[in-house]
């Protein structure tokens, strides 16, 4: 069984805490957006590849690969990746649900989205409300999908896939993994944009999330 600990709560603005990183894989098989048809022109035939590093995290995969114009590009390398889920929860009070977690590559604290990855054989949805869950405590409201994107197509092979949900609640406490801490914070639905334009909410897919979320928002007001 693993050991939890308790997130805090905060509403905005609010004093930081730490975490560590989250889960292992293999990733889930399922039909993603790679599936959609390659245009014949531009695409580049696979010869073989090799592994080179497996991790409970991401795998390093070396490709051999012909381009268009029959050159070899060898090696090309491929960061194996989870699929993730992103949420933007919005409560019945017009309140946005982020968290806060210590990010070791960038040396940062970092104000987000609740995220986390899609386990073997989960749905996106699922892993989706799971996440919010066990990070923040909320759950239940409207779903919608807002989309997927890859965040770093040139490396890494997955997809994260958006959400967008209405009315959440908070059900119950949160229970993270062991080795995290979060910090949950209520930001007002207004002064989200202003977080982006101002640097506060770095992550290109959770930009990315943020402003989708709320152009669907704007979209659903008129």
């Amino acid at each position: 069984m693993r050991q939890r600990r308790r997130a805090a709560t905060a509403s905005w603005p609010a004093a930081p805490l730490r975490r560590t990183c989250r889960r292992s894989w293999p990733r889930a098989r399922r039909p993603t957006p790679r599936t959609r048809r390659a245009l014949a022109e531009g695409a580049w035939e696979r010869l073989g590849g090799e592994r080179l590093l497996e991790t409970p995290y991401f795998n390093l995969r070396s490709d051999r690969l012909r381009l268009p114009d029959g050159s070899v590009k060898d090696p090309y390398y491929v960061l194996e990746r989870p699929d993730a889920a992103i949420i933007f929860p919005v409560t019945e009070g017009g309140e946005v649900v982020l968290v806060r977690q210590y990010r070791p590559p960038i040396e940062m604290l970092e104000l987000g989205l609740p995220a986390g990855l899609v386990e073997p054989g989960e749905e996106p949805e699922v892993a989706a409300r799971r996440e919010l869950a066990e990070e923040t405590g909320y759950g239940g409201g409207e779903w919608e999908p807002l989309g997927s994107l890859a965040s770093s197509p040139s490396l890494k092979d997955n997809w994260a896939y958006l959400f967008l949900a209405r009315g959440v609640e908070e059900k119950s406490p949160p229970d993270p993994d062991e080795h995290e801490s979060i910090e949950v914070v209520r930001v007002p639905l207004d002064k989200i944009f202003g977080l982006v334009h101002s640097g506060e909410i770095v992550s290109s897919s959770g930009v990315a999330a943020v402003m989708l979320a709320l152009r669907r928002l704007e979209e659903g007001a008129r």
